[in-house]
C-alpha cells in the first residue's frame, strides 16, 4: 500500500523522504487501514513496533508476531539485498539479532506468536486461520 501511494519501493521512499517522513506516512496508513474489514497489515521486521503502533493495531484487530531463528532471518535478508532501508548489510547477522531482540519483547502482548523458521507461508496462513477459528474471532464490518 505504501509503495502504491508513494510510487516507490519502500526502501527508496525511506531513503528519499527520510525516517521522519516515512514514520509519518506509516502512521497515517496504520490509522486508515486498521479499520478495514478482514485486512492484514504487515509490519516489516526492519521497523520496530512502538507502543503507539501497537495500541492502534490491537484496538480493532489481532496482532500476530512472526519470528524465526536468527540464521533463517539472515538467509532471507541476504536473498534481497537493498530491500530494507535501515539494514546494515555489512553485518547482517548482528543486525538481525538486534532487530529480533526489539521484536521479541512484544511476544507476551500479542495475540499469537508463530515461529516461521521451518514453515512455508501457506502453513503460517493455516496457523492463523486455525487460531481465528479456535478462538471464534469474528470480524465486524465497519462502515
Amino acid at each position: 500500500m505504501m509503495e502504491r501511494e508513494t510510487g516507490m519501493r519502500i526502501a527508496d521512499y525511506y531513503r528519499t523522504a527520510g525516517a521522519e517522513a516515512f514514520e509519518e506516512k506509516e502512521m497515517a496508513l496504520i490509522n486508515r487501514v486498521r479499520y478495514y474489514h478482514e485486512a492484514v497489515i504487515a509490519m516489516g521486521g526492519n521497523y520496530p513496533m512502538t507502543e503507539k503502533k501497537f495500541r492502534l493495531l490491537s484496538e480493532h484487530g489481532l496482532v500476530i508476531l512472526l519470528f524465526a531463528k536468527p540464521y533463517r532471518l539472515a538467509e532471507r535478508v541476504r536473498r534481497r539485498v537493498g530491500k530494507r532501508p535501515t539494514m546494515d548489510y555489512s553485518d547482517v547477522d548482528g543486525y538481525v539479532r538486534q532487530m529480533l531482540r526489539k521484536w521479541t519483547k512484544w511476544k507476551d502482548r500479542v495475540d499469537l506468536v508463530i515461529n516461521t523458521t521451518n514453515t512455508h507461508p501457506e502453513q503460517t496462513a493455516l496457523l492463523v486461520a486455525r487460531y481465528i477459528d479456535r478462538h471464534h474471532v469474528e470480524f465486524v464490518e465497519r462502515n
